[in-house]
């Protein structure tokens, strides 16, 4: 899951985290801003993920468990680790081994692979033995072997890594992007964050550049837009066509406002 670490690493730093409800990190403890430079929650935690879908992983020590939007713990389970909710599902780990959990924090997908990623297009892509594969709600697999199950309906498409490199799966876990990503984010609005040595571009779903690597973070698209960092540490905006710009762009302003 280191992935996950790096790109929440990036949201968690400078400007990425002066919403409400995002995590704010003072000393070596995590709490919840109240998006005017106080806190919803005082830090006390170890670590703090941002809220998604109503929840969020938190630690103290080596214990994970899961708060809700209010910040109160959800259910009496622990973890080893927990990501972030998509689907309704987030991936969690007891152990050595990775499964996905529901927002009561109850496992959906027993503890069984090596490595999963989240759930998204009703699949999350899984490693097990170092081959990728597609898990659902149903625990049903693809692209392991001995398994005979119906595929997956639809066009569904999923990050996997073999040997450190990402590329992209599709519904019967066949590679249509071939692995040669150091790291791969989640499709939005047809681009992908694609990181290539250390910094950030856009792919498409066929793996072809459509804004070639120069940021050292970048977010998926919405509305339009995807938040990224210049190689001159400036944060900012990107638009499909390449267009950089640090003032928040109109539209995304209409989307979220009340």
């Amino acid at each position: 899951m280191k992935i996950f670490l790096i790109l929440f690493l990036g949201l968690l730093s400078g400007g990425w985290s002066g919403e409400m409800g995002q995590p704010v990190r003072v000393g070596k403890k995590f709490g919840y801003g109240d998006g005017a430079g106080g806190f919803l929650v005082e830090p006390r935690w170890d670590w703090a993920w941002p809220l998604t879908e109503g929840r969020a992983g938190v630690r103290e020590g080596r214990n994970w468990y899961l708060v809700d939007e209010a910040f109160r713990r959800v259910g009496a389970k622990r973890y080893d680790w927990v990501g972030p909710f998509y689907g309704g599902l987030a991936p969690a780990r007891d152990g050595k081994l990775w499964g996905l959990i529901d927002r009561k924090g109850e496992w959906v997908v027993k503890p069984y692979f090596s490595d999963v990623r989240p759930f998204r297009g009703g699949v999350a892509a899984v490693q097990l033995g170092g081959q990728p594969g597609l898990v659902d709600k149903t625990d049903y697999f693809e692209g392991i072997a001995g398994m005979e199950l119906a595929s997956p309906v639809g066009d569904r498409m999923a990050p996997a890594g073999v040997g450190g490199k990402w590329g992209l799966i599709d519904g019967r876990g066949n590679f249509v992007v071939e692995p040669k990503y150091q790291e791969l984010g989640d499709a939005s609005e047809g681009l992908i964050p694609a990181r290539m040595d250390t910094v950030w571009g856009y792919v498409d779903c066929q793996g072809i550049w459509k804004i070639e690597p120069q940021f050292l973070r970048a977010k998926s698209f919405s509305g339009g837009w995807a938040r990224v960092s210049s190689q001159s540490g400036k944060d900012g905006w990107v638009n499909p066509d390449g267009r950089f710009v640090t003032r928040r762009p109109e539209s995304i302003v209409t989307a979220v406002a009340p």
